[in-house]
Formats: C-alpha cells, structure tokens, sequence
C-alpha cells in the first residue's frame, strides 16, 4: 500500500513544474479563497506549484497575482484544476513609449469647457450631471449615441470598463459604481482623483468640495494608456458587478 501510494506522488510530481521560479506573472480568478490557494500552490511533498503575490483588491476577494514556472496553458491544464481557476492571463508589462505630448492641455482651456450646469438627469442613478458633462466632445468622439441607437439600450445597465478616470465619490456615480482597480498603479480603488498633483491642484484643499462655480482641474493624461486585456470580459455579464464603469 505504502509502495503504491508512493508511486502515485512519484506520477503527480512528475506533473508539477521542476521549480516554482517567478518566470511567468498571471492574474487569476479563483474559486478558492486566499488561504486556500496558497496551501494548493504549495502541496506537500511536492515542489511548489506557484506562489500568491497578493489579491487585486476585488470585492469578492477571488482575484490574484500569482507566480508560476508554468505557462498559461500548463497552468490552465493541471489534472482536476487544483487551483480553482476560473480565468486567467498573462500579467504582461507594457513598456509605454513617451508620452509626454499626452500631458499637453490646451492653453488656454476653452472658455465653454463645462459651461452648461443645467442638471439632467443620469441613467440608472436616480442622480443628476451637468449637461456639459453629460454630453461633452469625448462622448460625440466614440459616438455614444450612435451605439445607444444601434443596439437599443439609454446609458444604463451592466457596462464595464477599464479607466482610472472617475471620481467614485460623485454623488451621480456613487450609488453605481463598485471598487475597481487602478492598473497603471497596480493597486486598489481607481479614482481620478489621484491624477491631480497637489501642487498644481487649484482649489484650496483635494480632492475639491462640491462647488457650482470651480474652475477645471488639470489631471495627468498619461493615465488614458490602460491595457484592458480580458478584465471587461470577465465582469461583463455577471450578476454580481451591477455597475462596473464610467462616463469620460
């Protein structure tokens, strides 16, 4: 019995990777919780399978940076999915050319920048924005109402997206939008409010109070370059994220 069992880890080991180096970087969804997925990538007996970074800071707490000398497709088919997955990716690192010209704002800023303060009401809210805000140039620029027509929907339901440029306390999004996570910082709670230098911020304290007459403030552009990859996928038809995104 002994000599059968051993053989049995003998097979599983020759399985499991030679060594669990940090050669490849994935973001997986799990099934297992924290705890669980560290004892599973590291069975006993056996060489480490991977290693758990961290959490990525989603709400249900299934979502993990991990390291593996696997590749993808090696660690998507280990006998019986020992690791709870539910999807994975590469965490690939994106070397971003300059992007210096993206800091660049018109000067001076357009005197109707944001001009109409008329409220209109926010879809799937029950809140108001400032017309301006609502229908500003970038809206016209991806065509929103192009597709609003084309398949029929008004700007409310499930959307998800990938953007640090929102401000998670506005009241019209507050009751909306769930926590999200800012990649081009690699950490938890994506708010454009970290985009506004402190030195350069024009109120007297940040982030601004409510004020109906502030004048714009300038934030870093450089932010707009966010590798989406599968995330809004991910969250794309499940129940559980009711209002995962932003208006730009």
């Amino acid at each position: 019995m002994k000599f059968k069992a051993l053989c049995v880890l003998l097979f599983l080991g020759g399985l499991w990777p030679a060594k669990a180096s940090a050669d490849n970087r994935f973001i997986v969804r799990s099934r297992l919780d924290l705890q669980t997925l560290q004892t599973v990538c590291n069975p006993p007996l056996l060489p480490p399978l991977c290693t758990v970074v961290r959490g990525l800071g989603d709400p249900l707490g299934q979502l993990f940076l991990i390291t593996s000398s696997l590749d993808l497709h090696g660690l998507l088919d280990l006998p019986g999915n020992p690791l709870g997955i539910v999807r994975a990716e590469v965490d690939q690192l994106l070397n971003l050319f300059p992007v210096g010209a993206l800091n660049v704002l018109p000067s001076p800023l357009p005197v109707d920048l944001m001009s109409d303060r008329t409220p209109v009401p926010y879809p799937n809210s029950g809140g108001t924005v400032w017309n301006s805000y609502a229908n500003q140039l970038a809206a016209q620029k991806v065509r929103v109402s192009d597709a609003q027509s084309q398949f029929g929907v008004s700007g409310s339901g499930i959307v998800a997206d990938i953007d640090t440029g929102v401000d998670p306390t506005h009241p019209a999004l507050q009751s909306a939008l769930l926590p999200g996570y800012d990649f081009t910082r690699d950490q938890p709670g994506g708010s454009e409010l970290t985009d506004i230098p402190s030195s350069s911020c024009p109120f007297t304290s940040c982030p601004p109070p409510a004020c109906p007459n502030c004048s714009p403030a300038k934030v870093n552009q450089s932010t707009a370059a966010v590798l989406g990859q599968s995330t809004a996928a991910v969250l794309d038809g499940n129940d559980q994220y009711a209002a995962f995104g932003v208006l730009w």
